[in-house]
């Protein structure tokens, strides 16, 4: 069976910040504000005065209460089920936040916080569906989807490939929605953000085994690409032309600092993965961070 540990890239090793031993990651900050909130769900008793302002409905956001469109996913009530996705939300979203680094990570669940509700906002607002949400349900959601996306074919037990397993759970709320009738807001709610998050994966350079998916283009900013500028390097050429032929004189070479620990695990968990997929298997900035190592090594010799 394939390992869970996809590699090290980025900067996905230091947390935001410590808390005596406990390195606070994006993962570890969210797991921990929803195991709060349930303290907080039954300190506050059935009427829920805090929290209720938290959870999201079109209507409301439609009436100017546009924070519900991020904290929707903070109320969670005290459950056995509940601590269930909290674990697979911990164990998928570190492995995806070593991946793609906590800054994406978080810009990725960001995004996938954001982008349902303004759809479904939309939605009540053209047809008069409305309904309630809240929890981090929809977010582990969209982990999972994401994770089954960047490796499909890790095994969960008994053997069954991640790929089915997130499709799986999909299929069934989608069952369970139309069972019930009358959860259109809550079906657009589960298909946005299984697309959400496919998308966001594709785009960000992380999912490239799936060619049938489209790569929407992202801000450099944010992992795009940016487009070289034509006509700049024939400009210099010109102006080099025009002035007189010199001998330069050999440059001296600049001392080269030597890799450190975390580069050098970087570079170990790439050429690991290279073994194990291909050189296909890597994303733009992996490909960078092997092509970067390897002039280092050249210029030593």
């Amino acid at each position: 069976m394939r390992s869970f540990n996809m590699g090290r890239f980025g900067s996905s090793d230091d947390p935001w910040f410590r808390v005596g031993t406990i390195d606070v990651t994006t993962t570890v900050f969210v797991v921990g504000v929803g195991v709060l909130s349930m303290f907080v769900w039954a300190i506050e008793g059935p009427t829920h005065p805090l929290l209720k302002w938290m959870w999201f409905t079109g209507d409301d956001v439609a009436k100017g209460q546009i924070w519900r469109l991020l904290t929707w996913a903070i109320p969670n009530d005290p459950d056995i089920w509940t601590l269930l996705l909290f674990a697979i939300f911990f164990m998928l979203g570190s492995q995806l936040e070593m991946v793609m680094g906590r800054r994406l990570f978080t810009a990725y669940l960001v995004v996938l916080t954001m982008v349902p509700p303004v759809i479904a906002t939309l939605y009540h607002l053209l047809t008069g569906s409305d309904g309630l949400v809240l929890g981090l349900r929809f977010l582990e959601l969209g982990v999972l989807v994401g994770f089954a996306l960047r490796a499909p074919n890790a095994r969960f037990w008994p053997g069954i490939p991640a790929w089915g397993i997130a499709a799986g759970i999909v299929v069934l709320d989608l069952l369970q929605y139309i069972g019930v009738r009358g959860q259109g807001f809550s079906i657009l709610f589960l298909l946005t953000t299984v697309a959400v998050s496919m998308l966001m994966l594709r785009a960000l350079g992380f999912a490239e085994e799936v060619h049938w998916l489209p790569k929407v283009p992202l801000p450099v900013s944010y992992g795009g690409q940016s487009k070289p500028v034509r006509g700049a390097s024939t400009s210099r050429r010109k102006k080099r032309g025009r002035g007189k032929l010199r001998v330069a004189p050999s440059p001296t070479a600049a001392p080269r600092r030597a890799p450190s620990r975390l580069e050098e695990a970087e570079i170990d968990a790439i050429l690991d993965q290279v073994s194990e997929r291909g050189m296909d298997s890597l994303t733009p900035q992996q490909r960078q961070r092997l092509e970067d190592h390897s002039k280092r090594l050249r210029g030593r010799e």
